[in-house]
């Protein structure tokens, strides 16, 4: 049976969710959300009602499992009331988990973890029947999980990669497209990698193995399998499942290809999270919850997971404990101040190619403490009721650090130091503009530092990725004149982006001017006030710029070449550029030299007692 844990609401009509229930096991993290009790009960006497079963969310690895990490949120909710517990985790040396010692024992690694997610997602749910839910990788995964155990009473197979060696070869190829300007890290490493994360040569060996497209008996008695339009070996798939002698159901995964191309703007597949949840609950008994309240329990907290030198707990904070992140302590004794990484997009809070893990452990290394957390909207923080779907570079993000910085005050982790890379650079800079709580400001590769309130946010996320000379390359560029013809390209976006960068060049050659006298324009007078903020909160400040990038350009339009007057003028921040590195910071140097920037100032401020 369910343990039931209340989940809160806020006054009136609009319901305020809560992030889920953060566990520890098997030296990972997973996100537990009890049964709701929602079920329609008119069925039932009148009574509350619960089910006997459920869900394991087993996800995929990489850029997959970045975009699909919201869509894990928001199906977990919609099982969640219709009275079904589910959970989330992470494989070993992914997310939030803990890197594994040793891979010798290659893909059982990975298929361990998930076998102590199934035990711990049924100790916690107190449920009789389980379900898997295998996305991409995971859905071989769940597959081969499910050979091998008992109870398993359906298993759900989301755009599922067939054979483990195509899916290989696949993630390199998206990879490439999805790491364009990237700067490879050099490592040893042969399978898949993502920034600094890679899938270790023994797992690869393993998940070559994996092929379930020629299976000769089904592991659970209920499939369903979620196709892909177009791709002839799903088609192929759906037909062997019939042969196989069980219940099969295929739908299409409509809006697929939208929900997985892009991190930036991904939509979660609303349609297919209403096929899971009614193919879920139709396999599910329910019971009434007032013949069964001697079940009712409580999720226990977390405890931490030990590395060798940092302590991390996963945690939910905020009104209605709406947000959920983790804290990063070192084991040994503390120094400095206290850093809070903002995340970066839609990115999850462990970064892209777990670069934020990273960085928070680096610096528990040096005896900083850090919270890493996702904001509303992203990732394993739902959205707050009646906000916009689109929060980026918006005024809910500083709501967010508000009550991030709340946290860290109550656990007496003052004082505290702000960064985040793009538009995570952004909402640190305005918080320290903001908030005179925080002791430094270090964003990293900011488009620009000022975005009006009716600015085109889609299109702004794509320039902010690009220069203004990597137009001219596309426009003689074969390649991009198919992905055109294809309808894959944002014309509408790219001709707004081109003219606004020649505009902001244009108005470069105003800029010593327009510093001197920013009551004259709208931009320069609201660049001035906030720079001011920021001297007269008495907030110590480094911009960091890698070399070449938009941001570094935009820069140069607001303050001159490299910023020179801005350093003149506003309290003589430092002004840092990296070299040899990309964008998003992916190679172990330019985040070695992020967190160099950021130590700079931390060590600055002794920790409170």
């Amino acid at each position: 049976m369910n343990a039931t844990v209340s989940l809160p609401f806020v006054a009136g009509k609009t319901r305020q969710i809560a992030a889920d229930y953060p566990v520890t096991f098997a030296d990972t993290v997973g996100l537990f959300r009890p049964a709701d009790a929602l079920v329609d009960a008119s069925q039932h006497n009148g009574a509350s009602v619960l089910t006997d079963t459920a869900v394991l969310f087993v996800g995929s690895w990489g850029f997959e499992e970045l975009c699909a990490r919201k869509f894990w949120q928001r199906l977990a909710v919609a099982l969640s009331q219709r009275g079904m517990a589910s959970m989330r985790f992470d494989y070993p040396g992914t997310g939030d988990a803990l890197d594994h010692p040793d891979y010798a024992a290659g893909l059982n690694v990975w298929l361990d973890t998930t076998s102590a997610a199934v035990t711990t997602l049924k100790e916690l749910s107190g449920a009789d029947r389980l379900l898997l839910i295998g996305h991409g990788i995971g859905g071989a995964l769940a597959w081969r999980v499910a050979e091998n155990m008992e109870g398993v009473s359906g298993l759900a197979l989301a755009a599922p990669a067939l054979s483990g060696r195509h899916w290989l070869r696949e993630f390199v190829a998206l990879s490439r497209i999805a790491n364009q300007g990237a700067i490879l890290n050099t490592s040893a490493s042969s399978g898949p990698t993502m920034g600094e994360q890679v899938i270790p040569d023994a797992v690869t060996a393993g998940l070559r193995t994996l092929n379930i497209a020629s299976a000769v008996k089904a592991p659970a008695p209920n499939i369903l399998l979620l196709q892909q339009e177009n791709r002839p070996a799903d088609a192929a798939f759906a037909e062997h499942l019939e042969t196989l002698g069980v219940d099969v159901r295929t739908v299409p995964f409509e809006g697929y290809d939208r929900f997985i191309s892009d991190v930036m703007f991904s939509v979660p597949p609303m349609g297919a999270i209403a096929t899971l949840t009614e193919w879920a609950s139709g396999l599910a008994n329910t019971v009434p919850v007032a013949s069964h309240l001697q079940a009712r329990g409580m999720v226990p907290s977390p405890s931490a997971l030990d590395g060798d030198y940092f302590r991390e707990t996963p945690v939910r904070f905020g009104e209605q404990s709406r947000l959920y992140g983790v804290l990063c302590e070192p084991k040994g004794q503390r120094k400095g101040a206290t850093v809070l990484v903002l995340p970066t997009g839609y990115e999850r809070a462990s970064g892209w190619g777990r670069i934020s893990v990273k960085l928070c452990r680096d610096l528990a290394r040096s005896g900083h403490a850090s919270l890493r957390f996702d904001m509303a909207n992203i990732a394993d923080s739902p959205p707050v009721p009646d906000q916009r779907d689109q929060i980026i570079y918006g005024e809910g993000q500083l709501a967010d650090i508000d009550a991030a910085m709340d946290f860290l005050e109550e656990r007496q982790l003052f004082p505290v130091v702000v960064t985040g890379r793009c538009s995570g650079g952004w909402a640190a800079f305005k918080s320290g503009v903001k908030d005179k709580r925080f002791s430094g400001v270090v964003p990293v590769n900011v488009f620009d530092f000022y975005i009006p309130k009716d600015t085109d946010v889609e299109a702004l996320l794509v320039s902010s990725r690009q220069p203004l000379a990597s137009y001219g390359a596309k426009l003689f560029c074969g390649g991009f004149w198919r992905r055109v013809l294809r309808g894959e390209v944002r014309i509408r976006n790219g001709i707004t982006n081109m003219w606004a960068m020649i505009a902001a060049k244009v108005v470069s050659f105003t800029t010593p001017i327009m510093v001197r006298f920013p009551f004259l324009s709208p931009r320069f007078h609201a660049l001035s006030q906030d720079f001011t903020s920021i001297v007269a909160n008495d907030t110590r400040m480094s911009i960091v710029f890698t070399d070449g990038d938009v941001g570094a350009a935009m820069l140069e339009t607001n303050f001159g070449p490299r910023g020179r007057l801005l350093t003149n003028r506003y309290g003589n921040p430092r002004i840092v550029y990296i070299a040899n590195a990309d964008h998003n910071l992916t190679t172990a140097e330019a985040r070695h030299a992020w967190a160099d920037e950021v130590r700079a100032i931390a060590l600055q401020f002794p920790p409170s007692q």
